[in-house]
Formats: structure tokens, C-alpha cells, sequence
């Protein structure tokens, strides 16, 4: 989407946002319009369930129910908040263990040492990642002192325990923050992550590296013809689509809005095009109807581009080729698959 779409569909967001809001009788500040633009833009699903439900049950807005909205879609602090409680809770279960194995026996010495050397690790900025190897740190320190006496095996079972809960929840977190919640795929962080180490990888090992971008076709027409709902049921489709057609080893990502990528190793740029075609068909090929009323919905198509990596060359490049060959696709009257030439070295 060039810079003249983006200006056209923020006005048609803003236009169509403002009289939703003075219907509602919902105060003009920057807090609620940043929740209303986000509902008619459709980006947020979630959120469009929430103020839908609203609006399906006629339950007139409060400024109270908007700032709700706001806090529970827009508040940034909560990841920060639920990784604090994190390691607040790893800060208690540890010195609640040092107090216990400090009043142990002499051969618990080597233990408190150690684990005192893990606690003088914790501040307050610590990351996901330095959680979690301040976990493994303690559950190796665990495993070693297990056979010192029947009680601190007994307690030190009862910590590890806690200890695995807490690991559970921040690998839970991990996996929550690199997907998407629509429709299941990686999102664009798990996406920029795997591209950057998929292209040093393969500038070292020399192994053949491609991409797919993909691209709804008229997906703005989809929803402004049948609503957002409809249109994340278009979305769940291909998610589901792409995801049935690639390997266990290739990355699917939502990219953003309705632009999908496929990341495939060690794959020929032959057999990438092959698929892309095959993905093409069977988008075409789709029949879709609305769950409320089962009205059919127009030919649902997608536009691609492929490219193959060359050494050297970066993921940004590799992008950036990728997503002019979308745009090939699109000015040759979309529903098509087009190659991007090598980049200039």
C-alpha cells in the first residue's frame, strides 16, 4: 500500500469513526477517538468483539465504559507489569529458599553461596530472557542439592515446583507475544526474528533461502461491504490455508492488516514459485459464506510475490524485493504470482 492509500484510508477511518462516536454520545478526546478509530480500522479483533457487544445488547456509552476500552486495548504497562510480578515472585520463592537452606546443615554451604551469587543478579530491569536463565540457573542449583538431607528435599521439591509454574507462565508469555491472536500464525515480531537469523544463516552455510508475500485482494471492499467480523473470518481462512500448505519447518507470519509472508529453507525458487501458484488456486478456488446469514461473498483472491535470497544481500533487501514483486502481481490485475529480480549488489 503506497503513502496516497495509507492518507485516503486513515480519512475514510476518521470519517467513519466520529459519527460512531457522536452517536454514542462518546466525548471527542484523544483516548477515546484512538479507540474508535482502532474499532472502524478492524486491526484490533478483540477489540471490535468487545465494542460490538455493546452495541448488539444498545447499551448507551459511558465515559467510564470508553476509558475501560482504552485502558484494556491501549495500556502498554500491562506486559510491563506481568513480567514485574514475574520477577517479583522469583525474588520471594529465592530468598525464601536461601532462609531455609542458610538454617540447613554445614553441607548446605556450597548451595547458599551459589544461589546467593543467582539472587545478586535480580534488578528491576530485568528482561523475559534474563528470567529465564535465572530460572535455569536455580533449578540446576536445586538439582544438585537434592540429596543432602530427606527436609530440604522435601522443600526444595515443594520450590522447584513453584519455580516451574513460574517458568511455565513466562514461556507462555514468550509464545502470547510472537503470535498472532486472530489467526494463529507468527506475528511480524516472530517474523523479523526468524528472517534476520534465517539470512545469516544462510549467508554462512550457503543454504537456499526464499520467501512468499502475499496480499488480500480488494480485502477494504470485503469489509466495508460485510463488516470487520466477516473480514476476520476471511483472514482465519487463509491463515489456515497457507499454514496447510507449507512444512513443519517453514515460517507462516501475518505480517500486518491482510499481508501474509511464508520463510522456506532450503527450498528452490522452481518449487517456491510452484507453491505460490498452488496457494493462489486454492485461495481462488474458495467459496466462503457469512456464519450469520450465509450470504456467499465474492471471489476471494490474493496477489504474490516471490524471491530467492542472495549472500550478502540482508533481510532488508530480501524484503524489500519481495514486496515489489507483490506489487508486480497487483499492476498485472492481481490474482497472480510474479518473481522479484536480483537485487543490485
Amino acid at each position: 500500500m503506497d503513502y496516497n492509500e495509507y492518507q485516503e484510508q486513515a480519512a475514510e477511518y476518521m470519517r467513519l469513526a466520529m459519527p460512531l462516536m457522536k452517536k454514542n454520545g462518546i466525548a471527542m478526546t484523544p483516548a477515546n477517538y484512538a479507540v474508535w478509530y482502532e474499532y472502524v480500522s478492524g486491526s484490533n479483533s478483540a477489540l471490535v468483539d468487545a465494542v460490538d457487544a455493546k452495541l448488539e445488547a444498545n447499551e448507551q456509552f459511558t465515559d467510564k465504559q470508553s476509558r475501560e476500552l482504552y485502558e484494556r486495548f491501549f495500556d502498554r504497562e500491562k506486559d510491563h507489569i506481568a513480567l514485574l510480578e514475574m520477577r517479583q515472585n522469583l525474588q520471594r520463592v529465592l530468598s525464601e529458599l536461601l532462609s531455609f537452606v542458610s538454617s540447613g546443615s554445614a553441607a548446605s554451604t556450597k548451595t547458599t553461596e551459589n544461589l546467593l551469587l543467582i539472587v545478586n543478579q535480580l534488578h528491576p530491569d530485568l528482561s523475559a530472557t534474563e528470567v529465564h536463565h535465572i530460572i535455569e540457573e536455580v533449578l540446576a542449583e536445586m538439582r544438585l542439592s537434592m540429596s543432602n538431607s530427606d527436609l530440604l528435599t522435601e522443600r526444595l521439591n515443594s520450590t522447584s515446583a513453584e519455580i516451574q509454574d513460574l517458568k511455565k507462565d513466562l514461556e507462555f508469555a514468550k509464545r502470547e507475544a510472537k503470535t498472532d491472536m486472530l489467526t494463529g500464525l507468527a506475528n511480524r515480531k516472530a517474523f523479523d526474528e526468524l528472517l534476520n537469523k534465517a539470512t545469516r544463516d544462510s549467508d554462512s552455510s550457503g543454504l537456499e533461502l526464499s520467501m512468499i508475500f502475499c496480499d488480500l485482494d480488494y480485502f477494504k471492499k470485503i469489509n466495508d461491504k460485510h463488516g470487520h467480523l466477516v473480514g476476520d473470518q476471511v483472514l482465519k481462512v487463509v491463515a489456515t490455508c497457507l499454514k496447510n500448505a507449507v512444512k513443519g519447518r517453514d515460517l507462516v507470519a501475518r505480517y500486518g492488516g491482510e499481508e501474509f509472508a511464508i520463510v522456506l529453507l532450503n527450498t528452490s525458487i522452481d518449487n517456491v514459485k510452484k507453491l505460490a501458484e498452488y496457494i493462489r488456486a486454492e485461495i481462488a478456488s474458495k467459496h466462503i459464506q457469512r456464519k450469520d446469514n450465509r450470504e456467499p461473498l465474492d471471489m476471494m483472491t490474493m496477489s504474490f510475490g516471490v524471491a530467492r535470497y542472495f549472500p550478502s544481500e540482508g533481510p532488508e533487501s530480501f524484503l524489500q524485493r519481495a514486496d515489489r514483486a507483490l506489487y508486480m502481481s497487483k499492476r498485472k490485475g492481481r490474482n497472480a504470482v510474479s518473481e522479484a529480480p536480483p537485487p543490485v549488489l
